[in-house]
This record gives C-alpha cells, structure tokens and sequence, in this order.
C-alpha cells in the first residue's frame, strides 16, 4: 500500500469547475475524492468520499456550494 498524501497541494478554483474524480479538501488534512457533482437551481451540489474510505462504502454530501464559491482542490 502507498502512502496517502494527508495534506497535498492545493489550488483555489470555482464549484462550478469540480468534476468527479478530483480531489478536493473537505478541511485541513481531510482530502477527498469527489463521486459525484449535481448542479441545480440550487447551486452545485459535491459528493465525496474520504481516499482512504473503501469504495464500497457510501459516498457523502461535502456540501451545495454558489457556482463561484472557493473549494481547495488538489494539484499534481
């Protein structure tokens, strides 16, 4: 098993801009994978699960962001 990176580099990009399979910062040292993305009149809804989490188990809501709202998403 590799190592998981806890606390990898990050950028600042608009809601609107994830997509399934990134990587984003649910808080400090909490990186997750996103599994889905739903954008409604409501604004853009982000699932994920934890890179530690197997992938049997159930994704959950990060949050309903603004379109423009800031979410840390991980670079390579």
């Amino acid at each position: 098993m590799s190592a998981l990176d806890l606390n990898p580099k990050t950028t600042t990009v608009a809601a609107a801009t994830i997509r399934p399979g990134h990587v984003v910062l649910e808080s400090v040292e909490h990186p997750a994978q996103v599994t889905r993305v739903v954008v409604s009149n409501r604004g853009v809804t982000i699932y994920a699960r934890y890179i530690w989490q197997a992938s049997a188990e159930k994704d959950w809501k990060l949050g309903t962001f603004s379109p423009r709202s800031p979410v840390e998403k991980a670079v390579r």
